[in-house]
């Protein structure tokens, strides 16, 4: 074996063994290792100045130096306790070769992290001399093992610190890493950053399975839910079928965001391709939808298309036939009946909506609900089907003002939700607290203002309970320093006694009440300190007469 022939060098004995001068040494960039607890290093670097190092690093020649390969640690704990040289091995290897012994010396390790396990396998893999079977072969490890590992590798790098740090289990690891990059990040701006550390959406502390459920909850979606074209679906690695032995009928999604935009899309073309069938026909918004499907409708607005609003109603149903096998006899029978009548009561339904749209009182629409397009109508006010065919002219112009103040309404709700998430989500400048900025304080902590208390902001307050938005708008541009001082403490009072127990928040809710009840505190404190005193006192006997007890058996 051939080694360079540097000054540094000095052969200790015959098993190839040589001592190299530490500023002769470089780190590798291919370790798989790359943190190292000062603790630890602390520890070794002590032993190494009594002991010395008991086991030499592996070396490659690098130019005019050498290159790390197997033992950093150690390296770093020569450095650190001041030594000159280190024993090493030195061995003329490929690039290939460094990296493959660095790696399989790393994943020996018993500290081995998760993280650089994951990361070392891949590297492995990456290769492309190891699949997951010779990995396993290798390890000693299960195809499953080595396959769970390896998905660590899809973690975004906010979450990786997390697992890093023990905010996060591997549990929870292996469960987000089933997340696309987008749903991880969005997870991770809600629930896992800094900014939630004292609010309820903080998911860190919870229980591995609590965690799970309530990621299944928000960002995992059902894919039999929704009617576009699944098939690129089947394959895709987000689709709960790619990971779990028992397979669903479809699985579930777990890339929310992907999974909303194909089904927008898939919904809006339907509409747009409803309409141009038929152009007597009219999509509508419904006047009490929920939150469901609005970015389709938000997107046929910003195509153009003008969507009236209505109370629209379903068309009756048809009920279903009972299944024999799910009743027993008695129940069947019954079950029966009552399907029947139901059916007496549908014909019955039916034939009043189809009078309604005959006589020109009602009128079939089209809405999108539950992720598809449905079929439903309204009620027409008389005094629009009596209208003439012949639509004079400031109807037209009340209909496009109308129009009009809808985009209005839009341009504002994108504004306000797209500046919501920038708030949320950007550091906010360090500056002063500005006028401004105590006026909106104020304008909050107007909600916990005491009913008692109104006659201070109102003139004539009398059977008001709270404040409207624009009362408080009024109010804050004028207040008095009485009128603050009472806010103030109306909020201090609703939140500090808003707690339990022996807690933070307790105490400076007693120490709020000593400081504007001394008296009625003192009492209160005098009462129940007083029946503890009993209680202690009893329990102290009982414990003397046990006492006495034991020391008479004790004696006998």
């Amino acid at each position: 074996m051939s080694t360079n022939k540097l000054d540094s060098e000095k052969a200790t004995d015959n098993k190839g063994i040589i001592s190299v001068a530490l500023s002769k040494i470089t780190v590798s960039s291919f370790n798989p290792r790359k943190a190292f607890e000062e603790n630890e290093l602390k520890e070794l670097s002590d032993s190494i100045r009594q002991v010395g190092v008991l086991q030499p690093v592996l070396v490659r020649p690098k130019g005019k130096k050498f290159e790390i390969v197997c033992g950093e640690r150690r390296f770093k704990a020569c450095v650190q306790a001041e030594l000159k040289t280190i024993p090493a091995i030195v061995r003329s290897l490929t690039d290939d070769e460094a990296l493959e012994i660095a790696i399989t010396e790393n994943l020996q390790r018993k500290d081995i992290s998760p993280i650089e396990e994951a990361i070392a396998y891949k590297r492995l893999a990456d290769t492309g001399r190891y699949d997951v079977a010779n990995l396993s072969v290798r390890f000693g490890k299960s195809e499953a093992y080595i396959r769970n590992r390896m998905k660590l590798n899809d973690l975004t790098e906010n979450i990786l610190k997390l697992v890093n740090d023990d905010v996060l289990s591997i549990s929870v690891a292996l469960e987000l890493c089933k997340y696309s990059a987008e749903a991880q990040t969005d997870i991770y701006k809600k629930h896992l950053s800094d900014n939630q550390n004292y609010s309820y959406e903080n998911w860190c502390k919870l229980t591995s399975k609590e965690f799970i459920r309530r990621l299944e909850n928000n960002y995992c979606s059902d894919l039999s839910r929704y009617h576009f074209d699944k098939s690129a679906c089947e394959v895709c690695h987000f689709n709960t079928n790619a990971y779990t032995l028992f397979t669903e009928k479809e699985g579930k999604c777990t890339n929310v965001i992907c999974l909303r935009e194909k089904n927008k899309l898939f919904l809006v073309e339907t509409c747009k391709k409803a309409m141009q069938e038929n152009p007597d026909i009219e999509i509508v918004l419904p006047a009490y939808r929920r939150g469901n499907n609005d970015d389709v409708f938000a997107e046929l607005e910003e195509q153009g298309y003008t969507l009236n609003e209505y109370n629209v109603i379903s068309f009756p149903k048809p009920p279903e036939m009972p299944e024999r096998e799910q009743f027993e006899e008695e129940d069947y029978d019954e079950a029966i009946e009552e399907y029947y009548e139901d059916c007496t009561y549908f014909e019955e339904d039916k034939e009043k909506v189809e009078t309604l749209i005959s006589e020109g009182k009602a009128k079939v629409m089209l809405t999108v609900d539950n992720n598809e397009l449905v079929k439903c109508y309204a009620i027409i006010p008389q005094i629009e089907t009596q209208a003439s065919a012949n639509t004079n002219e400031s109807d037209i112009i009340q209909k496009l003002e109308k129009q009009d103040r809808r985009y209005k309404e839009i341009a504002v709700e994108n504004i306000v939700d797209d500046t919501k998430k920038y708030i949320r989500e950007t550091e906010i400048p360090q500056s002063d607290f500005t006028e401004l900025e105590e006026s909106m304080l104020y304008f909050i902590m107007l909600e916990e203002l005491k009913r008692k208390h109104l006659t201070l902001f109102l003139d004539n307050p009398k059977d008001k309970w709270h404040l409207t938005d624009k009362e408080k708008v009024i109010i804050i541009s004028n207040l008095t320093e009485e009128q603050k001082t009472v806010i103030r403490r109306d909020f201090l009072v609703k939140h500090l006694s808003n707690t339990y127990g022996n807690c933070s928040k307790s105490v400076l809710m007693l120490e709020f009440a000593r400081l504007h009840f001394p008296e009625t505190l003192t009492e209160t404190e005098n009462k129940y300190n007083g029946i503890y005193q009993k209680r202690h006192m009893r329990i102290n006997e009982k414990k003397e007469a046990l006492n006495k007890v034991n020391e008479v058996q004790e004696v006998a």
